[in-house]
């Protein structure tokens, strides 16, 4: 009968040269808030700034028109000297991804504590 030794130590060998030699992938990510399946059912609250990514392109600060270029100013102006504003970005289904990623950059650049993004199928001004 053959001894087994030789064929677990060739195996586990083996296991040491797959797990040294393995690369794990590094990724980074984006905080998002789940969506919510209306506008109507979204919490209100007095720490919360709104963008609104309407579907024609157009964009809402708090339910109000504002100029993409105009974004910045304004949402500094909504923050104000608050620490814990959170600015939340509800995009409309059809709105642009450059659009998001304006309001984004624009929220990081105005001061906020913290940024969250809701898809909504359609939002009522």
């Amino acid at each position: 009968m053959a001894s087994l030794t030789p064929l677990i130590d060739v195996v586990f060998l083996l296991l040491i040269f797959f797990m040294l030699t393995t690369s794990f992938m590094q990724t980074q990510s984006l905080s998002v808030v789940t969506p919510a399946p209306s506008a109507d059912e979204l919490p209100t609250d007095a720490r919360v700034v709104e963008i609104w990514l309407m579907g024609d392109g157009t964009l809402r600060l708090d339910g109000k028109p504002v100029e993409r270029t105009a974004l910045t100013a304004s949402l500094r102006e909504a923050i104000g000297e608050r620490k814990d504003m959170t600015v939340t970005i509800l995009a409309e289904k059809g709105s642009r991804t450059q659009a998001l990623v304006a309001a984004v950059e624009a929220a990081r650049q105005s001061g906020a504590k913290a940024v969250g993004t809701a898809r909504v199928e359609k939002i009522k001004p």
